[in-house]
């Protein structure tokens, strides 16, 4: 494979923009990214928000990255309320209960009044 120059030149206030937003990227998410794969995931959620890729050009030259696979993140998420399994009495229904909207309630599959014992 020959050697190619597959540096991208911009000008000082481009770069001042970029890093801005990258900095302000990095404290959103609470960790370090590269200048390269921040215009990675800047080409991603363009991608995403426009829905469709850019016409192809008639003669690409530079730098064709391959997309790395990499490990999902994991989040914080907050525990929600308490949900119990419960049987319907009529139907046999079974329903997802959560508690935080009382013990009383209707079976959505037949109607049924049901009211949990505790």
């Amino acid at each position: 494979m020959p050697d190619e120059d597959t540096t991208v030149r911009i000008s000082r206030e481009e770069k001042k923009i970029l890093d801005t937003a990258r900095n302000a990227w990095e404290d959103c998410n609470g960790q370090r990214i590269s200048a390269g794969e921040f215009v990675r995931v800047l080409a991603a959620r363009y991608l995403a928000e426009v829905g469709k890729l850019p016409p192809p050009e008639e003669q690409t030259s530079g730098l064709v990255a391959a997309q790395e696979v990499k490990p999902a993140n994991s989040q914080a998420v907050s525990p929600g309320p308490p949900i119990y399994l419960v049987t319907c009495w009529r139907c046999g229904g079974k329903i997802a209960w959560r508690m935080d909207l009382g013990i009383q309630g209707s079976c959505p599959y037949c109607g049924a009044l049901i009211r949990l014992m505790i």
